[in-house]
Formats: structure tokens, sequence, C-alpha cells
């Protein structure tokens, strides 16, 4: 009787022994998946641009909220020669504008536009004068209202241009007394004139209708260099009239609209509970 007791008391033993893990096991793992669920809804989500929750990566957070994700493209273009086109004659002129949206808070911009001008003066030593090509002009902004908003901002950047073009020239030419030439018109042509240039710039984007985005920027421009020329370079690609300074205020007025890639996260994560 007594050798029955004390196997059936040892086999019980046992088996508490055997339960006993698998309950704390069970514990465990219903408290690290409950955890997770807090860390999973413990991150701050902003909804102002898409109306709904964000999509959420493998990790629990937001798509986006890394610090180099590339969050949208925006393409457009500069009204500025369009609008100058449409009144002046003697201008036809187009700009293409275009940047990659890091986090809407790094904007790495790439510009290219074509430029044809032709002034008419009497009062001039040049009586005719054109000057047809193209320049491109690339650089980054800083966007210091990138917690604000998703669409509007206020950046400062750094960029560089250069503008490659030919230009002519007619011109009176009084002629020579002492062999009895008399005044006539002659021609000069200058082939693949190059100027460069820095850009420091401030531009204010203002959101309009769905990714639409107007664009206001003014730059502060510092030739690189100056080429001489026999004709004097009155028009240039991207730098538009031009009179030997070698620096100027530029501005331009862009109509852009953003292509969505991630979602914008504009706000912090909000840390993980404990």
């Amino acid at each position: 009787m007594l050798s029955y007791i004390t196997n059936l008391y040892r086999y019980s033993l046992l088996g508490i022994l055997l339960v006993l893990p698998s309950i704390g096991i069970a514990q465990v793992v219903e408290s690290d998946s409950t955890d997770q669920m807090v860390d999973s809804t413990g991150v701050l989500q902003d909804t102002t641009a898409l109306g709904e929750p964000w999509p959420l990566n493998k990790h629990g957070e937001p798509k986006g909220s890394g610090y180099f994700v590339l969050s949208g493209i925006r393409l457009g273009a500069d009204l500025r020669p369009l609008v100058q086109s449409a009144i002046d004659d003697g201008m036809n002129a187009w700009t293409l504008y275009g940047d990659l949206m890091i986090r809407n808070q790094w904007f790495l911009t790439a510009e290219y536009g074509q430029m044809d001008r032709t002034r008419t003066s009497v009062d001039s030593d040049f009586f005719n004068y054109r000057s047809v090509g193209s320049f491109y002009r690339f650089g980054f902004e800083y966007n210091v209202m990138r917690k604000s908003s998703v669409d509007s901002g206020l950046s400062f950047g750094l960029k560089y241009a250069n503008s490659t073009f030919d230009q002519h020239a007619d011109y009176y030419s009084t002629g020579n007394g002492y062999w009895g030439d008399g005044a006539t018109l002659k021609s000069l042509t200058e082939k693949d004139v190059n100027v460069s240039w820095y850009e420091f710039t401030v531009s204010l984007k203002l959101a309009l209708w769905k990714g639409l985005t107007a664009d206001f920027g003014f730059a502060y421009t510092i030739k690189r260099d100056f080429p001489a020329t026999a004709i004097t370079k009155n028009d240039i690609p991207g730098w538009y009239f031009n009179k030997d300074d070698r620096s100027r205020l530029n501005f331009q007025y862009r109509l852009l609209y953003r292509i969505p890639l991630f979602p914008i996260y504009t706000q912090p994560r909000a840390k993980k509970k404990q």
C-alpha cells in the first residue's frame, strides 16, 4: 500500500513538472504577441494626405518613414519663358522641370530648356541679333516645411547650370574713306558659345489641387566663366537677357504635378511602448 502511494506521488509530481513549462511558454508567446500588437498600433500615423491609415511594412512601421525614401516625383514646366514667348514675337523658349522627393525633405532637381531669341534695333551697334541654344540645370533643395505639408513647402538650394548656344549678328560698317568703301551690312556668326553659372535658390511651393503645385522661386546667379566673344552675348538660354554682369537675380514661376510613389510621412514616429 505504501509503495502504491509513493509511486502515485512520484507520477503526479512528474506530471506537474511536465505541464508547468508548457504553461509558461504559452504565457510568454501570448505576452510577446500582445506586445507586438501594441508596438504596431502604437505607431503614429499621418493620414492627412491619403485620408486612410498608412500601409505598414513587415516591421510594423509606416512605409515611407525611412530617411532615404523616394516618396514622389514632380514634373512640370517654367511658365516664365512660355508667357514671354506668347507676348514677344522675337522670343521662342520653354523649360521643363523635374525633381525627386526624398521623404519630403530633400529635392533633387533637374531642368532642361531651349531658347530662340531674335532682336532688331536700329539704335544699337547690331542691327539684327539672334541667339539659339539650350541649357541644363541641376542641384538640390532642402525643405524647411517638411513636417507641415506634403505638397506645400519652403526650400533653399544650390544648383549648377550650363548653356551652349550659337549667336549671329548683322551690323553696319561705315566703310573706309581712304579706299572709297561705302557703308555696308556685314554679318558675324559664332558657334557653340558656352557659359556656366551657379545658383543660390529660394523656392515657395503652394498646393493647389490634388498633387498640383505652384512653385514661385528666386535664384541669385553667379557666372562661373564668361568667354570672350566678338559678338556681345546679348541673350543666353537659361540666363536670359545679359548685360555682361557677373551676377544677377532671376526668378521663375513653375507649375508642377506630383506622382506619388510611397506615402510622404511628415510626422516623426512615436516611440514603441515597452
